[in-house]
């Protein structure tokens, strides 16, 4: 079938670039020439006679999918234009197609379209400016939707790398951060822990331990107040490095005979605390002797090899302090009263311990009278009266017992 009047053909472009490449496909060599003329001066032009030759040329070539456009007719011998079409989809997705039909197949085209994904259909014959058009159109379509690919596909790389590099360095700052969070945790000479660690864990563990007390009273938390002894001499005497030494060396010997479970903390200055879960005033008692007899066994390494003795004095309570009150005293306060225990220690001749707890058979409602504080007050300011009255009681291995 005739297109058009080849008079009619734009004059050749004189500037050679690199060109897309398109395919021309047509049993019919004078439409290939007519077609080629008006193309090939922005495009580079591959071109077959039938669509099975066009397969197999596609199939011979290293990257088929260079081919940007493909312009075939619909009536050509063995193989149509869309059955060729469609042959071309999964070689080269992504290529543009278009088809060149008579009047007479155009419904048969239409009903194509999905099969054969044309990217248009044009009816012969047809104005060359209008075809030009559309292929040059096609053709950006097609460059259009690889930079999309490609962009996306860098985007890809470029988002996994920077996941990556992100994920590595959120690794970093988690590193930084839980060796900050050791560092603010821990005292950094005993390696022992330190306040801040009793003041964030405490409140869980509180929590933890009211609902275990509801089901079971005499569930509660050790609390050792443990000082060194005379310890202001050895730095005196000897310096402080030979104080840190004693320090280093003494948390060793606490550690030593606490459990896997308690806590030790440094409280600051020669003053250790000692939180121990899960056990009774008399166990927290054969506790404190332990590290008494420990401590008192042990010399301790201050340099230039010298060796000294050392004793230590032990308070010792018990949270909570009243089994029938769980919130009338914070942890706070019940360490106040191991503090106060061990200062009754060492006023009565150091290297020994005291324990103070509630009589179980005595009425505190007295003293509480809907005011928590009153009953801590009590105990801060009158423990000899609350003593002898036997509301709170103590012991201790020293002889006399005159506290």
């Amino acid at each position: 079938m005739s297109i058009f009047d080849i008079n009619n053909l734009p004059e050749k472009a004189n500037n050679e670039v690199e060109k897309p490449l398109i395919m021309l496909v047509d049993d019919e060599i004078e439409n290939i020439n007519v077609l080629r003329q008006l193309l090939e001066s922005n495009f580079q032009i591959i071109t077959s006679h039938d669509g099975a030759e066009a397969i197999e040329l596609i199939d011979n070539m290293a990257d088929p999918t260079e081919i940007q456009l493909i312009i075939t007719d619909q009536r050509m011998p063995k193989v149509t234009g869309v059955e060729f079409l469609e042959q071309t989809v999964d070689r080269m997705p992504d290529t543009i197609r278009i088809i060149l039909t008579g009047y007479a197949d155009t419904q048969v085209i239409i009903e194509a379209i999905n099969k054969a994904k044309l990217y248009k259909f044009m009816t012969k014959p047809f104005d060359p400016v209008e075809l030009s058009l559309t292929v040059k159109r096609g053709v950006e379509a097609y460059q259009m939707r690889k930079a999309l690919v490609n962009y996306a596909a860098n985007l890809e790389q470029l988002v996994e790398a920077r996941t990556e590099e992100l994920n590595e360095k959120n690794q970093a700052l988690n590193q930084a951060l839980m060796s900050l969070e050791q560092l603010t945790l821990n005292d950094q000479l005993t390696g022992t822990y330190n306040r801040h660690f009793l003041k964030k864990f405490m409140p869980q563990t509180l929590a933890k331990l009211k609902r275990e007390h509801a089901s079971n009273i005499n569930e509660g938390l050790g609390l050792m107040m443990i000082d060194i002894d005379f310890f202001k001499k050895v730095n005196d005497n000897y310096g402080h490095d030979a104080g840190d030494k004693v320090l280093v060396q003494f948390s060793k010997v606490l550690a030593e005979c606490c459990r896997a479970s308690d806590w030790l903390v440094r409280w600051g200055g020669e003053e250790f605390v000692i939180v121990a879960h899960g056990q009774s005033i008399k166990g927290l008692e054969q506790l404190a002797e332990r590290i008494r007899h420990k401590v008192e066994s042990s010399l301790f390494d201050i340099g230039c090899q010298r060796t000294l003795n050392c004793t230590c004095s032990i308070g010792i309570t018990r949270l909570p302090f009243l089994k029938n009150n769980v919130e009338v005293l914070t942890w706070e306060q019940t360490l106040n009263f191991a503090d106060l225990a061990l200062y009754l220690a060492k006023n009565n001749g150091r290297n020994t311990w005291v324990s103070l707890f509630e009589n179980g058979d005595s009425d505190n409602s007295a003293l509480l009278n809907n005011d928590d504080n009153k009953f801590y007050e009590s105990v801060m300011t009158n423990l000899v009266d609350l003593i002898e009255q036997k509301q709170v009681l103590y012991h201790t291995p020293i002889v006399d017992k005159q506290l």
